[in-house]
């Protein structure tokens, strides 16, 4: 009877030993191939506080601080018409607490004096401590409170990877930090190898608001809408963890449920084509943390917006083409070089032609060498005679043209058609 009892109870037990295994096979099976994806989304829309009242029971002033709060807001000004600064700016707006009140409104915000592109981002290295403590170098840091922006340092908040911020996604409070990062693997053959096998290489790339703030300018850059005040929606996955507020702990806690969260937000921007020039023209009303730049149009210095960068091209920037009859080499523009400074209606060119070139012998200008492109001042350099042949200067617009005591100029009839000053050095 023991015997028959323990025959059974081997059997049940090998029985259950092979369901067992089954089970966790067809689990395996689950898990690996044919489990469903769980896609997670935010939406990061309005930022208004819930003791808000109705639009319509609302003063003027009231309206122009409640509405339209948005957590991303951004601020281009291209000045494509040369007539002021280009400015950018880009402002976060958040709570203090998971109250969600107006009483705990607060905004930070960075400005940057220029127009940054993306292609000028590069990589720097830099340890995990500095890239999560340190802010994007060359901007200017404001926080908003009561209405009020400044800069106080230390004393305002930190536009870094270590800064958390309390937002609204459905009259809920969530957190938000901006410490995602990229990651990729290069490959080299190393002398350690022998040289027989590539050596992987992992790398990290840890965001920052600088990466942000480029692609938010961007975005605002290439709207097909033009300039103009537009909201667009953004994706902020690649960037930023959501967080939930849990009532219960008092604490902010990850979604570890979700196999993918999507995080999307509305991007509020102004985008305008001329530059700024006063420093209410700032959603901060701050120009380089200076509330008092060119205040009044009657102080603003016209000579500011009027600045061009200034060229000079020498014999080393021109082409050469000799002749026998003349016994050296005439200079004239290549049509590259007229290109590039037709996109660059703001350059002052100035040209230098030395006669002595190496073992070369300037001797002039060829036919229709600089016409048509902008000239300043042309300086020629040398002894004997310096021919200037049919149309070599016409419509250039020269100004001045300066040469050696000893140079003599031998001008084609229509080498010119504009005024010009001759000084002898």
């Amino acid at each position: 009877m023991t015997n028959t009892l323990k025959v059974i109870g081997n059997c049940c037990l090998a029985f259950l030993a092979v369901i067992g295994v089954g089970v966790s096979l067809v689990y395996g099976y689950y898990h690996f191939f044919i489990r469903d994806i769980t896609v997670g989304t935010n939406y990061i829309d309005n930022q208004i506080g819930l003791d808000i009242i109705n639009a319509a029971d609302l003063t003027e002033n009231e309206k122009n601080e409640f509405e339209d709060r948005y957590f991303l807001e951004a601020n281009f000004y291209s000045n494509s018409k040369h007539n002021g600064i280009a400015l950018q700016e880009l402002k976060l707006n958040y709570f203090t607490d998971y109250n969600l009140l107006s009483t705990g409104y607060r905004a930070s915000g960075m400005q940057y004096l220029g127009d940054l592109k993306q292609e000028d981002l590069q990589l720097v290295p830099t340890t995990e401590s500095q890239a999560n403590r340190d802010e994007p170098s060359g901007f200017s840091y404001y926080d908003t409170t009561n209405g009020i922006n400044w800069d106080g340092g230390k004393l305002r908040t930190q536009l870094n990877r270590e800064s958390t911020f309390v937002i609204s996604i459905d009259n809920q409070p969530y957190q938000i930090q901006l410490d995602k990062t990229y990651e990729w693997t290069t490959y080299s053959r190393q002398w350690y190898t022998l040289w027989i096998w590539n050596k992987p290489t992992k790398h990290i790339w840890l965001y920052t608001f600088l990466d942000v703030f480029a692609d938010c300018m961007q975005a605002v850059r290439s709207n097909s809408a033009g300039y103009g005040d537009y909201y667009i929606t953004v994706d902020l996955s690649e960037y930023f963890t959501i967080r939930a507020f849990e009532p219960e702990s008092g604490k902010y806690k990850q979604d570890d449920v979700t196999d993918i969260i999507k995080t999307y937000s509305v991007l509020k921007f102004h985008y305008d084509e001329n530059g700024a020039r006063n420093s209410t023209q700032s959603m901060f009303n701050c120009i380089d943390c200076n509330p008092s730049y060119d205040i009044e149009d009657d102080k603003v210095d016209t000579t500011y917006w009027q600045e061009r960068f200034v060229y000079t091209l020498t014999n080393e920037n021109l082409d050469l083409r000799y002749s026998e009859v003349y016994g050296g080499y005439f200079v004239a523009l290549s049509i590259d070089t007229k290109t590039m400074f037709a996109n660059m209606p703001r350059a002052k060119v100035n040209i230098t032609i030395d006669m002595d070139y190496g073992d070369k012998k300037i001797v002039g200008i060829n036919y229709n060498g600089f016409e048509n492109f902008e000239i300043d001042t042309l300086t020629i350099n040398g002894t004997g005679t310096f021919y200037l042949l049919d149309k070599s200067l016409f419509n250039t617009q020269v100004q001045v043209i300066q040469h050696s005591k000893n140079l003599q100029l031998n001008l084609a009839t229509d080498a010119l058609n504009n005024n010009y000053q001759e000084v002898a050095v």
